[in-house]
């Protein structure tokens, strides 16, 4: 009887072992299978920085990529002209499919069919018709937003109206601004300058302004950082910035936008494909995909900007925002601006810089 038990027991056991290898080997073997699945296609994107910090890679690319099965690789660079420079590289032609963050100011300066191809398959049907279109048909928008005064409002309850009254010394060292060699916010912000004083008066005016500019940042995160943590009252920014901080984070709601009473600049960002785009059929689906309303979303709660897509769903602080706005892109040439925009640049270092002090 004993012997019995004994024989039993050791029977259970053995199955028990046998029973857990056997349980290991398939979880190993569906780890294999898994591993073996191989992409359908593939897609290789040059982007901005702030396509990742943002969250807009995980939400909008990889759900993307995830969705279809697309083996996905992705370059960042910290401004737009190392990642052009980059490109312009011969090993790396005929390698990129897609770029992000082109934003409009860039392609003044520069013909956008010089690096990209025409995508007349991705219909622009859908975008609001205030956004410009690229008579080549290459750069396709995903997001924009209007140049305007952001100020905290504890500091300042009431801001200033105008860029006459921005010049006043009660704002002194309360200025944040960006770079224009170093981001698009920036060189649009100097075009914006230029579009509304001309040629002769843009260098007077930031003459006047360098005594209120508390600190010279390299893109707009780290102006708006210099805001919310109180180190200065005021930046050039997108308009749309309180909604979004009022969306994700309601008690900065002390943080408003006010577009001075001479008027806006429009800045829009774009994707574009690339020339000899080695995975063509893949980046003009995600192109498409791009600006249809579901990813256009997340250009509001990620990249803090407007929707280009008129059938985008706006959540309530979004939606307070006006749909037009009186912006003076048009005063501006693309010939007299690629003439002279180095100047223009070189000038405005000139007077930031000249004896520096941020």
């Amino acid at each position: 009887m004993t012997l019995r038990k004994r024989s039993v027991k050791l029977f259970i056991i053995i199955s028990l072992v046998l029973c857990l290898i056997s349980g290991f080997s398939c979880k190993k073997n569906n780890k294999e299978v898994k591993k073996q699945i191989t992409p359908s296609s593939y897609l290789y994107i040059f982007a901005l920085d702030h396509i990742r910090e943002s969250g807009f890679e995980t939400v909008v690319i990889k759900d993307f990529a995830k969705q279809n099965n697309i083996g996905l690789r992705i370059n960042l660079f910290p401004d737009l002209s190392m990642l052009m420079q980059t490109l312009s590289n011969p090993d790396y032609q005929g390698k990129v499919d897609i770029v992000l963050g082109l934003d409009n100011s860039f392609f003044y300066d520069i013909a956008s069919s010089d690096y990209f191809t025409p995508v007349p398959e991705v219909s622009l049907q859908e975008i609001r018709y205030e956004i410009p279109r690229d008579s080549e048909h290459c750069l396709i928008p995903y997001a924009s937003a209007n140049l305007a005064f952001i100020y905290d409002s504890r500091k300042y309850p009431e801001p200033p109206h105008s860029f006459g009254e921005l010049q006043d010394s009660k704002y002194y060292s309360q200025l944040a601004i960006c770079d224009p060699s170093q981001c698009g916010l920036g060189r649009s912000t100097l075009l914006w300058t230029v579009a509304l004083f001309s040629e002769q008066g843009y260098e007077q005016l930031w003459s006047s302004l360098r005594k209120n500019i508390y600190k010279i940042y390299p893109n707009p995160t780290l102006c708006l950082d210099a805001i919310r943590t109180g180190k200065c009252g005021l930046m050039f920014g997108y308009n749309t910035i309180p909604a979004w901080l009022n969306e994700l984070y309601p008690s900065e709601s002390h943080i408003k936008s006010i577009i001075p009473e001479e008027g806006s600049f429009l800045y829009v960002e774009s994707a574009a494909l690339c020339k000899d785009a080695p995975h063509k059929d893949t980046a003009l689906q995600f192109l498409k995909y791009l600006i249809s309303p579901n990813p256009q979303q997340f250009v509001m709660y990620k990249l803090a900007m407007m929707p280009v897509n008129g059938r985008t769903p706006l959540p309530t602080s979004f939606a307070h925002i006006p749909a037009i706005i009186y912006s003076h892109n048009n005063r501006l040439e693309q010939q007299p601006v690629q003439d002279s925009l180095q100047v223009w640049m070189s000038n405005w270092k000139r007077m930031m810089y000249g004896n520096i002090r941020f």
